[in-house]
This record gives C-alpha cells, sequence and structure tokens, in this order.
C-alpha cells in the first residue's frame, strides 16, 4: 500500500498524497470531507487543500462545515491558485514549470494531504507524473445533473474570477479533440457547459487508462446508491482502512443543495444524447458495477420532464457581474419566487376542486391569466431583489415602479415586505461589512505609518553606522601611514647595516697584514689575557711597557 506500512495492526505513515477530482461539486466536497477525517486518523498533521486552483488559507486545513462565508470574502480567493490555473494549459499530460512549481506547493514532499480540485480534471496525468505519492479518485456524474447545477452556481470558464478560459478551451479542445469539438461561440450556454463536461471528463478517463493503479474512476450515481460500500472502496484504494471512515461525514450536507431545475426542454434534449453515452460506457460502468442502471436512468430522465419549454436558457448575470455571493441572492430569489408560484397554484387547485363541474372550466379560465402573471410578478420581484445587491440606487428606482403590481397581487404576494425587510437586512450587514473594511484600512494605515517611522530609525541608524566606518576608515588609513613609514625606517636600518659590514670588510681587508706582524712576536692570546689583566688592576705596566706583578 503506497505510502503505509502495518505494525501490530496499526496503520503508522510513511507518507501519503490522495487527491479528490470532478467536474461538478456534487459528491467531491463530500467524499473531500470523509476521506480529510480518514487521512487526520492516520496522520493529525494531515494538511487539506479545498480547490486550491481558487480558494486560498481560509479553506486550509479545515472541513467544508468549517468554511463559513469564506467563498463569499474576496480574500479567500488564492493569487497563486489562480496564477497556477491560468497560466497553465487546461489539458496537460507532462510537465510545465509553472504547473510543477503549483504541484509542490500544495503536495509537498513527505507530508500528509488531502486535496480537492474541480479545476483539474484535464491535468490529472501531469498531476500523477510529478508526484509519486499521489492517488487520485475521479467523481463523474451524468451530464443532465451537472450541466443544471452548474449553470446555476458557476461558469466553468471561471469568468466569476478571472478573464474566461473559453478562448484558449477552445484552442487547446480544437486540438486533442479534432472531430468531436464546437467553437462554443456557435453554442448555447447549455452546450457550451456541456463539452467542457464532455472534454475534462475524456481527458479524465484517458488519465486513468493510462495509470491504472492510481487513477479510480467512481461514478457519482453509484457512490450515493451505497455511500458505506462504495466510500469504503475509496478508502482501500488510495490505501487506508474502511474502517476510519467516518459515517457522520457521510450525513454532512455540505455546499448548496437545490432541486431547482434551470435547463429548458429544449436544452434538455440538446443534453438528452449524452446521458445515453454516458451511462453506456464500459469506462465508467464496468461489469462489476452494483447498480440498476436503467432505474437510475429512468428517474433522471423523469426528474427533467419538468422542464418549461421556451428559448435556451441564458444567464440572468454576465459572469464578470457575478461573484458567488450575488449568484447565491439570485438563486435564493428565484427559488422564494418559484416557491410562491407553487403556492398559489396549489391554492387555485383547491380552489378548483371545490367548485362545482359547470364552473370548473370559467374558474380555470379566469384563474390562468392570473395565476401567469402572478407567477411572472413575483419572477420581476426576484430580480429585483437581485439588482438591489448589484445597485442600490437602480433596485429602488425599480421597486417603486413596481409597487402598484405587487399590492394587486393576492396572498402570496404579502411576502413582498418581509422581503424587502431581509434585503434591508443583508444591506445593513454590508454596510457592517464596508465599516470593518474601513477599520482594517485604518488599521493598515497605522500599522504603515509604524513601518515608515522604523524604516526611519533604521536609516538614521545606517546614518550613524557609517559615521563610525568612516571613523574605522580613517583609523586604518592612519595606521597604514605608520606601518609605511616604520617600514621606510626599517629599510634605511637595513642599508646602514650594509653599509657598517661593507666598511668592517674593507678594514679587515687593511688590517689584516698588521695583525700577522703582531703575531710573530706573541700570541694573540696572550697579548689579550695581559690587556685584561691590566684592566682589572692585576698588573702594572712599567716604562718600557712591559707588564709586571702588582
Amino acid at each position: 500500500m503506497q505510502g503505509l506500512r502495518f505494525i501490530e495492526g496499526r496503520t503508522q505513515l510513511a507518507r501519503f498524497h490522495w487527491m479528490i477530482s470532478g467536474v461538478g461539486r456534487s459528491g467531491t466536497t463530500m467524499a473531500y470531507s470523509a476521506l480529510l477525517g480518514a487521512a487526520r486518523a492516520i496522520a493529525p498533521d494531515t494538511l487539506g487543500r479545498y480547490e486550491p486552483f481558487l480558494w486560498g488559507a481560509p479553506t486550509w486545513d479545515k472541513f467544508p462545515e468549517e468554511f463559513g462565508d469564506a467563498f463569499s470574502q474576496t480574500d479567500s480567493i488564492s493569487a497563486t491558485g489562480l496564477y497556477a490555473h491560468t497560466q497553465s494549459p487546461l489539458f496537460l499530460d507532462g510537465s510545465h514549470p509553472v504547473h510543477d512549481q503549483f504541484i509542490d506547493e500544495i503536495l509537498p514532499s513527505g507530508t500528509p494531504v488531502v486535496a480537492k480540485v474541480i479545476r483539474g480534471a484535464g491535468r490529472l496525468s501531469a498531476f500523477l507524473e510529478r508526484d509519486p505519492d499521489l492517488k487520485i479518485v475521479h467523481l463523474i456524474r451524468n451530464p443532465l445533473d451537472v450541466v443544471n447545477s452548474a449553470l446555476l452556481y458557476f461558469s466553468f470558464f471561471g469568468g466569476e474570477f478571472h478573464p474566461s478560459d473559453e478562448a484558449r478551451f477552445n484552442t487547446e479542445a480544437a486540438v486533442r479533440f479534432a472531430g468531436s469539438h464546437r467553437p462554443t461561440a456557435d453554442l448555447t450556454e447549455v452546450e457550451r457547459t456541456l463539452d467542457w463536461w464532455r472534454f475534462m471528463n475524456e481527458a479524465a478517463l484517458q488519465s486513468a487508462s493510462r495509470f491504472p493503479g492510481r487513477l479510480k474512476i467512481v461514478p457519482y450515481e453509484e457512490l450515493m446508491a451505497d455511500l458505506p460500500r462504495v466510500m469504503g472502496e475509496i478508502a482501500s484504494f488510495l490505501g487506508a482502512s474502511t474502517e476510519l471512515i467516518d459515517p457522520a461525514k457521510l450525513e454532512d450536507k455540505v455546499g448548496p443543495i437545490t432541486n431547482w431545475i434551470s435547463l429548458r426542454a429544449v436544452d434538455r434534449d440538446a443534453v438528452a444524447p449524452f446521458v445515453d453515452s454516458y451511462f453506456g460506457d464500459a469506462r465508467i460502468f464496468g461489469a462489476a458495477r452494483n447498480i440498476d442502471i436503467p432505474q437510475i436512468k429512468a428517474r433522471l430522465l423523469a426528474k427533467y420532464e419538468a422542464c418549461k419549454p421556451g428559448k435556451p436558457y441564458v444567464p440572468q448575470l454576465a459572469p464578470n457581474l457575478a461573484p458567488t455571493r450575488v449568484r447565491n441572492i439570485a438563486n435564493a430569489a428565484r427559488a422564494e419566487a418559484e416557491t410562491s408560484r407553487a403556492a398559489g397554484e396549489k391554492q387555485a387547485a383547491l380552489i378548483v376542486s371545490k367548485v362545482s363541474e359547470a364552473t370548473r372550466t370559467d374558474l380555470m379560465e379566469t384563474l390562468g391569466p392570473l395565476l401567469a402573471k402572478q407567477s411572472d410578478q413575483i419572477e420581476a420581484a426576484a430580480n429585483s431583489a437581485l439588482q438591489r445587491d448589484v445597485g442600490i440606487v437602480a433596485l429602488t428606482a425599480e421597486l417603486s415602479g413596481k409597487a402598484k403590481e405587487i399590492e394587486e397581487l393576492k396572498a402570496g404576494l404579502t411576502r413582498r415586505d418581509r422581503r424587502i425587510a431581509d434585503l434591508e437586512a443583508k444591506l445593513t450587514e454590508s454596510q457592517a461589512a464596508a465599516k470593518s473594511a474601513d477599520n482594517d484600512v485604518q488599521a493598515l494605515k497605522q500599522l504603515n505609518s509604524r513601518l515608515r517611522d522604523r524604516v526611519s530609525s533604521l536609516q538614521e541608524q545606517h546614518r550613524t553606522d557609517e559615521g563610525a566606518v568612516e571613523k574605522l576608515r580613517k583609523e586604518q588609513k592612519e595606521q597604514s601611514e605608520k606601518l609605511r613609514k616604520t617600514e621606510a625606517r626599517l629599510r634605511e636600518v637595513a642599508s646602514e647595516k650594509e653599509r657598517c659590514r661593507i666598511q668592517l670588510t674593507e678594514l679587515a681587508a687593511i688590517l689584516a697584514p698588521r695583525m700577522r706582524n703582531v703575531m710573530t712576536l706573541a700570541p694573540v692570546r696572550y697579548v689579550l689575557r695581559q690587556r685584561q689583566a691590566v684592566k682589572a688592576g692585576r698588573v702594572l705596566i712599567d716604562e718600557n711597557g712591559v707588564p709586571v706583578p702588582k
């Protein structure tokens, strides 16, 4: 088992890197939470990295239920992750300098890590090539549910956070999937999202064929059909014990959950052929799958029978004007409008059921246009509520124009005042957040002031140190001058010594003949001894110059 060894029945960690990949939110967040809990049962210091291509420190090393409002805060976005995403190819099988450095940062060698990515499906081979300790589980779900969910919450091309990936997606997909790629400029919004799902999952399936022992494909439908069993299989594949999966983590509802259907009937029909291809793909649903595929497929198609007729789905907000917080408000407004519409229809049905058969047709003819108008007015009210967060002035003008129409609505439209109060509360929260931001700015200004004072202090100290250095340089110069003079004096002494040596040599040459004459009269030693005796006073010299004892 990669990175693990078993000693006395306990799992001892050497190192491991686990990654949960997918094209969409469904299942990946829950699996990430469960596997992070299992990993920390093995190694308490396991790092957690949630979609590191986009989110940064506020989500690191936390379980999803601990994220709070991180996804609505700009500070939660990772500049490093966005840079790695925008500077790396969307489809990558090998080495790339920016992507390699990013992998090394989020999956440090020798440190256990659990990561979850939805922007990495086209890069799984590059991850596995770079990191020999990595194992990946790729969750894949049917295109109808994935496309419907993506339309509500985000764009796969990332236009909410950075310049859209659509242009480079077209360029890369046209090369890698020649013959099946369609330029997105010619497609509806649903078809654009569908093609991202198609090609990203195809790249993941190719990576699974290339790395069969390190990349596991798990269909979402099988995961949800038997959560404990499939999560146990995932844990075993990653090299962990199935007993480490906390059942409570499998019951947690993490992230937004909705039953809202955004697809129109024409959108559903465009996606339907790929549903057949999905459930018929042996790479996804092999012979060993323990689920009833025809039954699951039938329930799925029945769910989308409720799609409304009309033109293809069109986003109400441009991606670069729809960060997560605003889109969530829009979704909540649409959900409230749909709830009001359903309540109105239910009330009308109840009324119709109580009247006689003779008047039922006339009543339906009367209530039908009223209900249609009520639904349109509720949807318009929801859209205007969304515009309140986008622009308060514009929303106020629109609400004043809608006030008379809203008052004409009956039971369901009495919620208007409560909705406005909720929006005002959100505005108050926004103002409080702005005030908090102002406080942060003031704190930063104070910190900046302290930093400037510190810089001034350091500059003053630098000037003082420069004076001391200059003094030392002057002293060194003086010592050098003294040394130079001493060396000159030594040279003079050496010259004088040489001159004396030469004079002594010349004197010796002159005295040598005379010394030979003196030595013929008496030994030199005797003469010297007599001289010493005279100096000591032991002998005297007579008038003839002869020494006599004293």
